[in-house]
């Protein structure tokens, strides 16, 4: 048997979605964030509003709404960008001692759902096996090295979650 520890993920991506088939996903993040004090960021599937929609004030937005969000969204910011489903979602983890946070991705594919995990320091992308469409094209992304613009780095874990 192996005595070599399993590191502990500071920070952990659950992918989910407004309705109710990924909450396997946020159970499993919660278990393990509990057990290692992990932060938490629900990365939302379904944010992706198409060609002309972001789901987060952009710039050409009014004057300052652009500035009002940052990288991670706390519940009362997921409120305010018209995603309370997924506001829910993110206090029912903070309620259960989580350090929790949520992500409305412009474009919500795996290449910038890597882009992301790499950005957030996150070393566990946890996606439902339903989305297996996401885990091939996460795991043939991390098999590319990542993007041109950075160093080939090695990427997050990705772990599918049974539903």
């Amino acid at each position: 048997m192996d005595s070599t520890p399993t590191p502990r993920p500071a920070t952990i991506i659950a992918v989910t979605s407004e309705e109710g088939r990924h909450a396997a996903v946020r159970k499993r993040a919660a278990d393990l964030a509990g057990d290692a004090g992990s932060t938490v960021i629900l990365w939302a599937r379904d944010a992706d509003g198409g060609l002309l929609a972001s789901p987060l004030p952009t710039q050409w937005s009014g004057d300052g709404e652009e500035e009002q969000f940052g990288d991670r969204l706390a519940p009362n910011e997921l409120e305010a960008a018209g995603r309370a489903p997924l506001a829910r979602q993110v206090s029912e983890l903070r309620e259960a001692g989580v350090d929790a946070w949520g992500w409305l991705p412009e474009t919500a594919d795996a290449t910038h759902l890597a882009e992301y995990a790499a950005d957030q320091g996150a070393s566990l992308v946890l996606v439902s096996a339903a989305d297996d469409d996401l885990i091939g094209d996460l795991r043939d992304a991390a098999e590319r090295g990542g993007d041109r613009d950075r160093e080939a780095t090695s990427g997050p874990r990705v772990e599918a979650v049974p539903v």
